[in-house]
């Protein structure tokens, strides 16, 4: 069973969302506590602010985590600190960029998991890669060997403009019934915009990847 995924910007503002789900931990677990309270006051085996919090206790942490130790990661790539690779695509490259990707049906496997932004800042866009991801346009895209999202093929494409492609397959589980779930796999594709001028540093990364890729993939 096969299904394909939304498209993305990729993973953003790192501090503002470990701040919005830290608070909303401290919240949830103070209704749990005022629920507990209430059900030991009252006698009662149920409470609405237990019933309340419950949730946010329980996933708020999680995200909270997860982007907590995406802060270390924007701020390792911006300072350049696990960097392999930097360029900023000029507006008028990435606006043809962004050409190229509408010309691609929507309902395609080629079509890019990254989603450009609807307007082209006149500064153009910046790429940052690491070994384990790429930030583009402040938006964090993991390219990981392992995992629910597995990368399986990395190459550069010397079109105009240029790209990196990562063609990834996507495992999930989805339930089919009361009793039973079943995995579902889908083929991602990101296509990474490149700078004219950074052609050569496009292409080591793509090698870099693609020697990292266990062969029979």
């Amino acid at each position: 069973m096969k299904s394909k995924p939304s498209r993305s910007r990729g993973t953003r503002n790192p501090s503002r969302n470990a701040v919005m789900f830290g608070l909303g931990t401290v919240a949830g677990v103070m209704l749990v506590l005022a629920g507990v309270a209430q059900m030991r006051a009252t006698g009662r085996s149920g409470s609405p602010l237990l019933a309340l919090g419950i949730f946010p206790a329980i996933l708020c942490p999680l995200f909270f985590i997860y982007y907590v130790t995406r802060i270390r990661v924007f701020r390792d790539l911006r300072l350049g600190r696990t960097a392999i690779a930097r360029w900023t695509v000029p507006a008028d490259e990435f606006s043809r960029f962004c050409e190229e990707e509408g010309r691609v049906p929507s309902h395609s496997i080629l079509t890019n998991f990254y989603q450009p932004r609807e307007t082209v800042p006149d500064q153009g866009v910046e790429v940052i890669f690491s070994d384990h991801g790429v930030l583009i346009d402040d938006g964090y895209f993991p390219l990981s060997l392992h995992g629910g999202r597995r990368l399986r093929n990395a190459r550069f494409v010397a079109s105009d403009p240029p790209s990196l492609e990562f063609a990834m397959t996507l495992t999930t589980s989805a339930r089919t019934s009361s009793t039973t779930n079943t995995r579902v796999t889908s083929s991602v594709m990101l296509r990474v915009p490149v700078a004219s001028a950074a052609r050569e540093q496009a292409a080591a990364v793509a090698q870099r990847y693609q020697a990292r890729i266990p062969q029979g993939r």
